[in-house]
């Protein structure tokens, strides 16, 4: 009975929609626009990946074993790394990239190349999408402009920043679990995919961007799975290569590293990312499973359904909304003004153990009151742009607001200049 019950949660968990924040670029150029205001941080020079590996080969070793060694005594489920994963940098292989990739258990095919996404330009790329992710189905980047950059150029640090913060959505932790079928997931450890499905592409990579740590115990004795996740593995290990980065002088890869690892900090901040079913209770999870096995399955269906309208719903208008924001110039608007802070987060980033009890916490106790308020608004899809005051306006800032204060808590650790 409970093996049942536990394939057909299984099956439920797959079909919830699996995208975060989908436009983390335009939430963060506006948290940042003003941010550095009056102490705006000084242009890098740009530089390739393999020239900071180059360089720093004999203390990136060092860096990685510290962060894994982290990982592993934070999350039990996570699996030593494979003997011939560990970055050496002596070996020649398929180049000292794609190891490094292969050392932090990242998609190998994923392009580090050299570029900026400029949301308030109208202009259309000088950069193929094709440099910039392996994604079949390239979505909303079509929408964008992305601009190349050549190594040694100097580049805005908020550039950099706000470019990154997208990054990990490209392909970064696509395909790395077993049933997807690649040679390389058969070393990295992670097993079959605990959630999401794996056939789609994007789906692929669910376990990495959500984090369930606060749902009822009987939900995790039932679905232990909904455990194996790892954003806080992420997080960890691309703060510590920002810190070493800036540490010794490589400013470019100390920016994108902290912009990768806010990625997944934004992520959690999104209520459908910390919380498996916002208001539905484990009771009637376990009992629309149990009826569903007798046939009666159009409760269960239902139930999801309206879950992940919403879930879709907020995410869509989010992206439309922000782009608009920005590319009108309406910093009046009050999604953009929940955003933007007034002066610095107060808050202090105590390190990689508040991503869960602090960040994921806050974004599962409110998902429940922003799920019904989304329900009340009887919009079952994104359709158009409402008013400046229409309540989805507070529902958005609200949640907004929550992510601009742990962006601009996590970036106050680092001392940018």
């Amino acid at each position: 009975m409970f093996k049942r019950l536990f394939f057909i949660f299984l099956l439920m968990t797959i079909i919830l929609p699996l995208f975060s924040w989908n436009n983390h670029a335009g939430i963060t150029y506006l948290i940042l626009k003003d941010y550095w205001k009056e102490n705006s941080p000084k242009p890098v020079p740009v530089e390739s990946l393999e020239s900071f590996l180059k360089k720093e080969r004999d203390g990136i070793p060092k860096v990685l074993a510290d962060a894994e060694f982290w990982a592993k005594n934070r999350l039990p489920h996570l699996t030593d790394v494979d003997s011939t994963l560990k970055f050496d940098p002596s070996e020649k292989g398929s180049g000292i990239s794609v190891d490094f990739l292969r050392a932090i258990r990242a998609n190998p095919k994923h392009k580090t190349s050299l570029y900026i996404q400029k949301l308030e330009s109208k202009s259309p790329s000088n950069f193929a999408l094709e440099n910039l992710t392996i994604l079949q189905d390239k979505g909303k980047l079509v929408n964008e402009t992305f601009l190349g950059l050549k190594e040694g150029e100097m580049v805005n640090p908020v550039d950099i920043l706000v470019t990154a913060v997208d990054e990990p959505d490209y392909d970064l932790d696509l395909y790395l679990f077993e049933d997807s079928g690649l040679d390389y997931t058969k070393i990295y450890g992670f097993g079959q995919q605990p959630f999401g499905n794996p056939k789609y592409e994007y789906s692929s990579q669910a376990p990495f961007h959500m984090g369930f740590y606060h749902e009822p115990t009987i939900i995790f004795t039932l679905a232990g799975f909904l455990r194996k996740t790892y954003p806080e593995y992420r997080i960890h290990q691309f703060t510590k290569l920002s810190e070493f980065a800036f540490q010794t002088g490589h400013k470019y890869w100390g920016y994108r590293f902290a912009g990768w690892a806010l990625h997944y900090i934004q992520d959690l901040t999104q209520p459908y990312h910390s919380s498996v079913l916002p208001r539905v209770s484990a009771t009637k999870q376990i009992g629309v499973q149990v009826i569903s096995m007798v046939g009666i399955s159009s409760p269960k269906n239902n139930m999801i359904e309206h879950v992940s309208n919403r879930h879709t719903l907020i995410e869509e208008y989010q992206y439309f909304l922000i782009k608009e924001i920005i590319q009108k110039k309406n910093w009046e608007h009050p999604v953009c003004t929940s955003i933007q802070l007034d002066g610095k987060s107060n808050e202090v980033w105590t390190g990689s153990l508040f991503i869960r009890d602090g960040v994921a916490k806050e974004a599962f106790d409110v998902a429940e009151a922003a799920d019904e308020e989304l329900e009340k608004l009887k919009i079952e899809r994104y359709e158009k742009l409402y008013e400046k005051d229409h309540p989805i306006h507070t529902i958005l800032g609200g949640l907004l607001k929550n992510t601009s204060k742990h962006t601009r808590s996590y970036l106050n650790q680092f001392s940018l200049d």
